[in-house]
């Protein structure tokens, strides 16, 4: 049997930033993926995902994401490829919404470049907004996006280049934690190890079967709409945004890659399981973002050019679970990322490591696992 320091189980997005963090610090480190390492099966497909900072979930949030920005910039600075792109940001909200004045709100308690909008300067900044003059904006010049696949290689590159062992197609059977360590069966072999990370993303339920968290998984459908003047939504001419009103809260992305816009809606889902999921996009379910699009943004066709499923894997107070097994303290989590987990698996990553390897490190208290047992 071979032995490791830590066995990290699931090398998706949470498991390739605790890779890199493992690797950073020296320590004998195996990746165990069930499929390749980066697919299309889980929660990072999509090809970007918002990075923002005036975070309107929680103040509490705030000093992650400013970590995993910077633990981003350094991960281009190592491996000289580009993940990190900064286009500015809109935390919108239709009257008698309150995205914009939470976002707000953690923007001034933190001290964070932000500028306060209305309806008519949006839409003389943005031309492509057609929005009310009551609407409201948080405006956050440091906002941007992330490249998923260029990241996930580029934390699992930096990862091997330190010594981590990434072994993809190779899903873990079964583990198991006793006084003499960390058992880990796959259908090829069985590992040893001192600790182990689980980052099973849709599965940690089947993985984390024992503590019957109250995981669940919704099936997300993600959009690209073809545009009449690709222009208007250029970067540098259009930022992200993520606006809330009486048709959901609608997340979106400048043109990138092509000449289609990508959006989404955060609200609702479909309750599925991963192995389970339809994986297929049904032509009604674009009136998840159309009507957005059609009363909100100028030039937004009905074409669809892309579409793809994705998954969030939703805790019942949308806030994450990483902390140590309460049955077994050599055995950390990270589960339940709940849709808005992606900008933070650099920080995550290294607070992943950090449970495994420290005794003394404690988990924050609004990612205690305690809270659902």
């Amino acid at each position: 049997m071979d032995h490791y320091d830590v066995i990290v189980l699931g090398g998706g997005t949470m498991g390739s930033g605790a890779a890199w963090a493992l690797g950073k610090r020296g320590v004998r480190a195996l990746v165990l993926e069930q499929f390749q390492h980066v697919h299309a099966f889980g929660s990072h497909s999509g090809k970007i995902r918002i990075i923002r900072h005036a975070y309107a979930e929680s103040p509490e949030y705030v000093p992650l994401v400013l970590q995993a920005d910077a633990l981003w910039c350094a991960l281009e600075e190592e491996t000289g490829r580009q993940v990190l792109h900064r286009t500015g940001g809109l935390d919108l909200a239709a009257p008698g919404f309150e995205q914009a004045r939470r976002a707000l709100g953690s923007a001034q308690q933190f001290g964070l470049p932000h500028e306060w909008l209305g309806g008519q300067e949006i839409r003389h900044r943005w031309p492509a907004w057609r929005i009310d003059d009551g609407w409201e904006a948080c405006y956050s010049p440091d906002s941007g996006f992330l490249l998923t696949e260029p990241a996930l290689a580029s934390l699992m590159t930096a990862a091997q280049r330190r010594g981590v062992i990434l072994h993809d197609r190779e899903p873990a059977r079964e583990w198991h934690a006793d006084g003499a360590g960390i058992r880990v069966r796959t259908d090829r072999a069985t590992y040893t190890a001192d600790r182990l990370i689980v980052t099973a993303g849709a599965w940690a339920s089947q993985a984390l079967a024992s503590l019957g968290l109250p995981l669940t998984v919704l099936r997300k459908v993600v959009w690209w709409l073809e545009v009449e003047d690709p222009t208007a939504f250029a970067i540098g001419r259009f930022p992200i945004y993520i606006a809330q009103s009486d048709l959901g809260s609608i997340y979106g992305f400048p043109l990138f890659g092509s000449d289609a816009l990508r959006l989404a809606n955060h609200t609702g889902g479909e309750p599925t399981s991963p192995d389970a999921v339809d994986r297929a996009v049904h032509a009604p379910e674009i009136d998840e973002v159309l009507p957005f699009a059609r009363r909100q943004l100028r030039g937004v066709t009905e074409r669809v050019a892309v579409s793809a499923v994705c998954l969030y894997t939703v805790t019942p107070d949308e806030n994450f679970v990483v902390d140590r097994h309460p049955e077994s303290p050599g055995v950390v989590l990270g589960a339940g990322f709940s849709g808005h987990g992606f900008k933070f698996a650099t920080a995550i990553g290294d607070m992943l490591a950090t449970l495994a390897l420290d005794p003394a490190a404690r988990p924050l208290p609004r990612f205690a696992v305690g809270r659902f047992l």
